[in-house]
């Protein structure tokens, strides 16, 4: 479990085994998890952090269906019908085998109805690098993922209690639904933020850390529990937690400049080129480095279309006045 000693907060979310632990720290499959926390105490703060968001959607268990006894007992009943009976010599030893074969038989159905039962109800919307997806969530919310991204929600509870949990960077179009004359809220979980809505459009970015929101309609109120602090944003604000200040900071700004990926390009505006490859890196996947440390704090303004990586790159090179180059999982800027 060497590449766990580099996850992060994300890293962890994303993570299947880890999330199955999460969820059912006691199962035998995962005790790897235990000891390896035990081992690492060094990642316990991102660990926790994953955890508690996991846990904030309180996923719940799916029961088996009454169909599944009946067809198991349906094939046991099977078996035993066509079995055929033991040579006299040897029927006492083929009693015992039989017995031992049903204790076995006993325990890997156990095994697999507790599978059933513990198996979580939950949804996993994903994109990989390079790559945007539209999806709807069960109640018409429209979500358009950014790459590299994530959304995920308990489909068992979601009619009752709208929550999702997000990585990277995802545009919502929250649906407004009213029960019993009450809007319904919807949250957003992502990192240590949380964002609460009742109708309205706005994109939330979170990578290394950092969360950002960007209102487009309507009203949301984002906070940081464990900070304490919270803001109610209104159309066209841009919203971050600031950690050395300690309290969220409020700007007006366009929201085409952070809605602009859902059209597969990103629109910059006197924006450090550091920051600029930072953004490439998180949508394509590659290490963006800049061997000029003067360039990296130059600001840049423009737009940069992505559906072509190769004409990205070379308009890159024209803009920042230097040469790139690709080596490997690289983008070296000279």
């Amino acid at each position: 479990m060497d590449k766990y000693k580099q996850y992060e907060v994300n890293d962890f979310l994303r993570d299947e085994s880890f999330i199955n632990w999460v969820l059912n720290p006691g199962a035998p499959a995962n005790q790897s998890w235990t000891v390896w926390m035990k081992a690492n105490p060094d990642k316990r703060e991102a660990a926790q952090k994953a955890i508690d968001m996991i846990r904030s959607l309180d996923f719940k268990k799916e029961t088996v269906a009454e169909e599944f006894y009946v067809n198991l007992k349906q094939r046991i009943d099977r078996t035993i019908a066509t079995a055929q009976p033991a040579p006299a010599k040897i029927r006492s030893f083929t009693g015992r085998w039989i017995k031992a074969a049903a204790v076995v038989a006993g325990l890997l159905t156990g095994a697999a109805v507790l599978y059933y039962v513990r198996k979580p109800s939950y949804t996993y919307i994903s994109t990989p690098y390079a790559a945007i997806k539209t999806a709807w969530l069960p109640d018409s919310t429209e979500v358009v993922l950014n790459a590299n991204s994530s959304v995920r929600y308990s489909k068992s509870r979601f009619g009752g209690i709208r929550e999702v949990l997000i990585t990277g960077e995802v545009f919502f179009k929250v649906r407004h639904i009213e029960n019993d004359g009450k809007a319904l809220p919807f949250k957003v979980h992502a990192e240590n933020a949380e964002i609460e809505v009742l109708g309205t459009e706005f994109n939330v970015k979170s990578i290394n850390h950092f969360t950002t929101v960007m209102l487009r309609e309507g009203k949301v109120r984002f906070s940081i529990p464990g900070a304490h602090s919270e803001t109610i944003m209104q159309p066209n604000d841009y919203c971050y937690y600031d950690a050395a200040q300690g309290k969220i900071i409020t700007r007006v700004a366009k929201p085409g400049l952070f809605t602009a990926w859902m059209d597969h390009k990103y629109r910059f505006e006197n924006t450090t080129v550091k920051e600029v490859c930072e953004t490439l890196q998180a949508y394509y996947g590659y290490d963006f480095i800049v061997r000029n440390d003067s360039l990296g704090k130059q600001t840049f303004s423009g737009t940069l279309e992505l559906k072509n990586e190769q004409v990205m790159l070379s308009v890159l090179g024209e803009l920042f006045k230097t040469k790139i180059t690709k080596e490997g999982n690289q983008i070296i800027i000279e």
